[in-house]
């Protein structure tokens, strides 16, 4: 906020605080004992609030309070009170002044717009959101200029500036007398008179003083304008949303006021709004006038003590349909349905515009009449009417389409004897690829039902016969290709686009070999096949054979010899390309951990063994433990067994399945690398990943067990020995089902006999894993209670028997 703003307004506030009347004079107001400190948060902000209103220059808010007088003090004071209320939102002051309005510099309160609940009036009446809109507003402007025709008045302002020879500036405002006071000059009676008319009254007075002004080269000059315009009260009455007594500039229009007043209610006219001024008709507005033609002066100015009426509406009339505006429209006098035609904007592309259709009310029931197009300026509306516009059909009277085996199919003018052959040459003929055996026009009926008319197309375009065709005749010429399957031939296997292809005649092999991208390196060129499904003739006998397999040999620069070479596919030939039974893809294992040169390995065989990979590494390292050598293998789950998988969990909630992408092989490489070549050494695959550890000296138990952990390892130590490092068995620990899970993937469980149990050995990195009992749920006192009744009644019965066998 700029500082010479805040002071300006600081003497609007003061002029509040200290002064109850409608209107004083702000020179009388002593701003050097102004003490911001009085000022409440609502006073600040009206300041602000009124320097944005009144739009007044920085220059000119500076003049004023230095000719006051405001101390520097006062003016730090002030720009600290602000910054409080504009980190606090200004919530304490926008309570305080929200529905009041704002004060004005002689003590007025301007009246604000109030909020009006839509939810009271039909949404449809056109003209309501015209004073009811966020984006239309018609808050009265202070800052446009004075008219001429403006009539001043005690509360106005006017600025008076000489200058050249002589120099001088006039605050000078009108008194209730309607006079200004000039100095050395004396009174001027200005009230009444337009602002043209006490100008040149006022010029005339200064003559008197300053004789130069009227001279025929004059050297000093005069501006006379009106600064601060006074306030004027109207009352808005009748029906509108919120009637009363409005405070509005003295610029106002009757437009503002009824914008302050929500406008015309649910039962307001928005057609004969009249302004009454001292007792007398002034001007009857006609809102239809500004919102319908752009007509602006209907909105009259205003003077003090005016009263706007708005009386009920005269007739209303509901429009719907294909109009440009649907809604509910104010009618009035003699108007016709032509101008409520006006009024809704027109018609729309789609409308029926032949005639219209009105619903009528009368004293006893509704009517109906049918308004034609040359009537529409003839027939009066009434209030009740409802008016509603059809739209056109959805059909054409001078169309024709024709579709299939021609250059331009489409739709067509249906002009007068067009026939079909002409229709075919506009379409530019028929395809190379069309069907001459038939034709076929489908026709629509005059009860709408569909006809069909073939015809011969060869004869049609020989000129044998011709139709003449309708509206609405759709023609239809198919092509060869639209009477038979799609054919197509397809190709598997190692080549490198595999699928379907169109078939084409004349078509080879060795074509549908290039078609696909070429042999893979994977593929045997001696061993290709055909399958062939059986001809019409031969599937009208039944029998078991379903097709026809051939085999051929093809040259990888796609050359075939003899007579396989004139082998011709036929539609629907399936081709398989095998592969080379030699051909292996890549294998790689890996091998981490303690050997010599870990890494990738590939494998030179399909029998290579893990001894011979671990010699390919260099053999173990000093470090490696052997014992907990572990081998993974990559396993691959089909789409087919997951969704079998995804079956029988549903089936069987029990069942759990583990998707880790490997299986864990279980070896013993120290035997295997003391026995190289034997049953244990087993042959690799493309993704194992063997992996050596270090000697690990630890023990790891887990489940059933008063403390999990690791333990060190200590030869010779049996199982229960790291169960009692882990505080010994839980009391739900199944104690006989205890096992040991080895570094390399193996494992071994506990054995019973009699009442001897024999705990599997524990090596260093083993896992020592008590299984525990499930927990059951205690039964429920309704289970005890069951019991003891099922109890009692056995035990009445036996009693009852033992007393008959006595």
């Amino acid at each position: 906020m700029r500082l010479g703003c805040l002071l300006f307004f600081l003497v609007i506030a003061l002029s509040a605080l200290n002064v109850q009347a409608q209107s004083i004079d702000p020179n009388s107001v002593d701003v050097k004992s102004v003490n911001v400190d009085d000022l409440s948060d609502a006073q600040i902000m009206r300041m602000i609030q009124e320097m944005e209103k009144r739009g007044l220059s920085e220059q000119q808010v500076i003049a004023l309070a230095q000719a006051r007088g405001m101390s520097r003090e006062q003016i730090a004071k002030m720009q600290q009170r602000i910054n409080e209320i504009k980190l606090t939102g200004g919530t304490a002051a926008n309570q305080q002044t929200s529905g009041t309005g704002m004060t004005d510099t002689f003590g007025m309160t301007e009246s604000i717009k109030m909020p009006v609940d839509s939810a009271v009036v039909d949404q449809r009446i056109f003209g309501f959101s015209f004073f009811n809109n966020e984006n239309l507003t018609f808050e009265p402007n202070i800052n446009l200029p004075v008219p001429p025709s403006y009539v001043l008045g005690p509360g106005d302002e006017i600025l008076i500036d000489v200058w050249g020879v002589s120099q001088q500036s006039y605050n000078l405002p009108i008194d209730k007398n309607g006079s200004i006071n000039i100095p050395n000059v004396g009174p001027v009676q200005v009230g009444g008179l337009s602002q043209e008319a006490a100008q040149k009254r006022i010029f005339s007075k200064l003559t008197s003083i300053y004789s130069d002004l009227k001279s025929s080269n004059p050297r000093t000059f005069a501006s006379i304008n009106v600064g601060t315009v006074k306030s004027i009260k109207v009352n808005v009455i009748g029906e509108v949303f919120l009637p009363g007594t409005y405070t509005l500039p003295g610029t106002a229009t009757a437009f503002n006021a009824l914008y302050l007043s929500g406008g015309p209610n649910k039962e307001g006219s928005f057609r004969n709004i009249q302004v009454i001024r001292n007792g007398e008709l002034e001007a009857t507005l006609d809102v239809y006038e500004f919102l319908i033609r752009g007509k602006s002066d209907i909105n009259v100015p205003l003077s003090d003590g005016d009263v706007i009426l708005v009386p009920t509406y005269e007739k209303r009339v509901k429009v719907g349909g294909e109009f440009k505006r649907n809604g509910i429209f104010e009618a009035k006098g003699e108007e016709k349905v032509s101008d409520l035609v006006e009024y809704a904007g027109g018609f729309t592309e789609n409308a029926y515009t032949h005639r219209i259709e009105l619903y009528r009310t009368t004293s006893r029931q509704r009517a109906f009449k049918d308004v034609l197009a040359d009537s529409f300026d003839k027939i009066l509306v009434q209030s009740g009417d409802s008016v509603f516009a059809g739209s056109v059909l959805e059909r054409f009277e001078n169309k024709v389409s024709i579709e299939g085996a021609v250059y331009r199919p489409g739709n067509y003018e249906l002009t007068e004897g067009l026939t079909l052959k002409q229709l075919i040459d506009n379409a530019d003929g028929v395809r190379e690829d069309v069907f001459l055996n038939r034709g076929l026009v489908t026709r629509l009926m005059d009860d709408l039902t569909l006809q069909n008319i073939t015809f011969n197309v060869g004869e049609v375009l020989r000129g044998e016969k011709d139709i003449e065709l309708k509206r609405e005749d759709m023609v239809t010429i198919s092509s060869i290709d639209d009477l038979r399957e799609i054919r197509t031939v397809e190709i598997y296997g190692e080549v490198q686009y595999p699928g379907e292809f169109d078939y084409n005649e004349d078509m080879t092999l060795s074509d549908l070999v290039f078609k696909s991208g070429g042999f893979k390196e994977s593929a045997s060129e001696a061993f290709i096949e055909i399958s062939r499904r059986l001809s019409y003739e031969e599937a009208q006998k039944a029998g078991d054979k379903i097709a026809h397999v051939y085999q051929f040999t093809i040259s990888r620069n796609l050359k075939m010899n003899g007579e396989d070479a004139k082998f011709i596919l036929s539609p629907y030939d399936q081709v398989f390309v095998r592969q080379s039974p030699g051909y292996e893809d890549k294998s790689v294992v890996n091998v981490r951990g303690e050997v010599n040169y870990a890494g990738q390995f590939s494998l030179t065989s399909k029998k290579e063994r893990v001894s011979t990979i671990i010699q390919r590494a260099g053999g173990l390292s000093p470090n490696a433990y052997a014992k907990g050598a572990m081998l993974t293998r990559k396993v691959e789950v089909s789409q087919k067994v997951k969704r079998l998988r995804e079956q029988l969990v549903a089936s069987d909630t029990s069942l759990v399945f583990d998707d880790l992408g490997f299986d864990v092989v279980s070896i013993d490489l120290e035997k295997i690398l003391k026995h190289p070549g034997k049953k244990d050494d087993i042959f690799l695959q493309d993704g194992d990943e063997l992996v050596i550890p270090r000697e690990l000296q630890t023990v790891k138990v887990t489940g059933g067990v008063l403390n999990p952990l690791s333990a060190s390892y200590i030869e010779g130590k049996s199982l229960k020995h790291y169960v009692r490092s882990g505080g010994g068995f839980s009391l739900r620990a199944k104690k006989g089902k205890s096992y040991v899970i080895y570094p390399n993937g193996a494992a071994a469980s506990t054995k019973s006999f009699l009442f001897f149990r024999s705990y599997p050995k524990v090596m260093p990195g083993s896992e020592v894993v008590v299984p525990e009992k499930p927990q059951k749920e205690p039964l429920p006192a309704t289970a005890w209670i069951a019991m003891a009744s099922a109890l009692a009644s056995l035990s009445l019965t036996i009693v009852t028997i033992a007393d008959r066998m006595k």
